[in-house]
């Protein structure tokens, strides 16, 4: 059985890392990227691009890099119809519509790297949205179009497969981001409950990364269709079930060896075709 170590930085994650730690049966350990590397055969990245001592990883620098990059990662995602409509720049948006862009608001501007719901902008005239695209200049932010949302869930991924989803109550719901760190809660929810269109697309995302795990942030509408986000490769795991969810489906790697994506099968199945085996007996395997 492999020996997993986590390894995270200052000012992320403590308590998640710790709690998963706390949680493992295989005896997962972690250190922090500023104190000495702790020995290990296999090395869980936490967000965290640092050098490490061997090539054996959950989670690439490469992979975290490309996720930590929303505006590239966004008009990817659009590129595959996954996410709201999606512009690189002002230019861009005035080209599709001709310089005509006034019935097309309003919309959101962010910044390129962005976190917490921070550097998000809503604009509702052609002035507000100019101001917003100067201020972060060339390449440092994207646009997309706003899409009035009545539910948002985080979807979190290990090899491809589902380890928990939550939905995101806000304190506000009339606020554009819902941000837990902003106010609000993250609920479980319970694997017969789970949004099955939301957990599709999700997966769909999950799988344009190169990511071995991640948290995939998707809205839905009113209509009930399903628009992600971005995907976190350091998702917050306060809550005790979901650290022990995490905890189950790394300590399954462990003992398995293997890190390798688990299919999903396109045959009916609900819950039990996208949750991680770690986590039930009923997960359907192909």
């Amino acid at each position: 059985m492999w020996n997993g170590v986590i390894i995270r930085r200052r000012k992320l994650g403590m308590s998640s890392v710790r709690g998963i730690c706390e949680a493992s049966e295989a005896g997962i350990d972690w250190y922090r990227n500023d104190h000495p590397a702790k020995e290990g055969d296999i090395y869980i990245r936490w967000g965290c691009t640092s050098n490490i001592p061997s090539n054996r990883v959950l989670n690439t620098a490469v992979a975290i890099r490309e996720v930590s990059d929303k505006r590239s990662f966004r008009l990817l995602l659009d590129n595959h119809e996954l996410c709201p409509k999606t512009w690189g720049s002002l230019m861009e948006l005035e080209d599709e519509y001709h310089g005509v862009i006034e019935p097309v608001f309003p919309l959101i501007v962010r910044r390129s790297t962005h976190h917490q719901g921070r550097n998000l902008h809503f604009c509702s005239t052609r002035m507000e949205l100019e101001d917003v695209c100067h201020l972060y200049g060339e390449g440092g932010y994207y646009i997309s179009k706003y899409i009035p949302k009545v539910a948002e869930y985080r979807v979190t991924f290990v090899q491809g497969r589902v380890v928990w989803v939550a939905e995101k109550t806000p304190d506000d719901p009339s606020d554009i981001a819902w941000n837990v760190a902003r106010g609000g809660r993250f609920d479980n929810v319970r694997w017969g409950d789970w949004p099955l269109r939301a957990v599709r697309v999700s997966r769909e995302a999950f799988l344009l990364s190169s990511l071995d795990f991640g948290a995939v942030d998707v809205m839905v509408d009113a209509e009930g269709e399903c628009y992600v986000l971005e995907i976190n490769s350091a998702p917050s795991q306060t809550s005790p079930y979901r650290q022990k969810c995490m905890a189950k489906a790394f300590d399954y790697i462990m003992r398995n060896e293997n890190k390798e994506r688990i299919p999903v099968t396109e045959a009916r199945g609900g819950w039990k075709k996208f949750i991680h085996p770690a986590l039930s007996d009923e997960a359907i395997l192909i």
